[in-house]
């Protein structure tokens, strides 16, 4: 398995998953901001481009909810998504998929501070999101009770950059579940490789 990555970027996500599953993978490192980039062979990986892209037996792809579950599918036994068959199934990809689908236009709202048609919009507004999203994570620890799934970890991530940069506001629940999964062996893994992969440049 390779994982196509650049530091200080949401890559950082996909890069926490692999640390997760515990598996043997491979870092191979792009540079976005080169000229010229993205080349056509990267393209063949992940047609936007973008980071994170991820290969596995001379297969490759984009978008990182699609990576989370892929890793998680390939080593069930990490049990970081419930299985096919789990009743829990759909509001596990309801919540993978939140990440991307909401939360991230949800936190480009706020921070360009146009507001929208909650009607119209798919991600609903900034408020409606972070209602669904803080009512979802208050029961906790996790969103499935004591079972921490590829849904935390990227709801997590965004919950981080959110914060960090002024996009999501520091609501108790958000801040706590953060911290809780940032105190994850792996997070602490994938913080420390990400800190040395921003040093080599």
């Amino acid at each position: 398995m390779k994982l196509y990555y650049c530091p200080q970027t949401r890559a950082f996500t996909a890069l926490w998953m692999m640390e997760e599953a515990g598996q043997p993978y491979e870092i191979v490192r792009v540079d976005i901001r080169a000229p010229g980039h993205p080349t056509e062979a990267y393209k063949k990986i992940n047609p936007m481009g973008k980071v994170a892209g991820f290969e596995d037996n001379g297969v490759g792809f984009g978008e990182t909810a699609a990576i989370l579950l892929y890793v998680a599918e390939k080593f069930p036994q990490t049990k970081l998504a419930p299985p096919p068959t789990d009743p829990r199934r759909g509001r596990f990809l309801q919540w993978l998929m939140f990440s991307p689908t909401t939360m991230e236009p949800a936190m480009i709202e706020k921070r360009m501070g146009h507001p929208v048609n909650s009607l119209q919009a798919g991600w609903g507004d900034y408020d409606r999101a972070m209602t669904a999203l803080e009512a979802a994570i208050k029961p906790g620890p996790w969103l499935f009770g004591d079972q921490f799934t590829a849904a935390d970890l990227y709801i997590a991530s965004g919950l981080g950059f959110g914060m960090q940069f002024g996009m999501i506001d520091k609501r108790p629940a958000f801040v706590d579940f953060a911290e809780r999964a940032q105190a994850r062996p792996a997070f602490k893994r994938a913080t420390e490789i990400e800190a040395k992969e921003a040093a080599k440049k």
